[in-house]
């Protein structure tokens, strides 16, 4: 018994290959989740299709700034604010503290006051 080849169009391997790229899954696995006979058909079309690579992969992210390309103004801003944050953080942990305080205070007297 032979196995008859799979042939495919050229529309459909670009339609694989731009799959592929936006997948992100191994070759092995988008081979075996599409169908595909093995991973080395797809690479032979990776190769024939290379020119075309840039097209069909995922647009590239927008570049942030980098970390080494900020000014020290923007460092000083930065820390400036998250320092501003903290303290707005302590400031409500100290009234929630204070509140779970007088919970546990008023609780208490209750308990006292159902005693008596």
């Amino acid at each position: 018994m032979t196995s008859k080849r799979k042939l495919y169009r050229e529309d459909e391997k670009l339609f694989f290959l731009h799959s592929y790229y936006q997948s992100g899954m191994s070759k092995h696995a988008f081979c075996r989740a599409h169908g595909i006979c093995c991973p080395a058909l797809l690479n032979s079309w990776i190769k024939k299709y290379s020119n075309l690579a840039e097209e069909l992969s995922l647009p590239s992210e927008q570049e942030s700034p980098d970390m080494s390309n900020r000014s020290k103004e923007a460092y000083k801003d930065e820390n400036a604010q998250l320092k501003k944050r903290i303290k707005e953080l302590e400031k409500a942990l100290s009234f929630s503290k204070l509140e779970t305080e007088a919970r546990e205070l008023m609780m208490a007297l209750i308990y006292k006051v159902t005693l008596v």
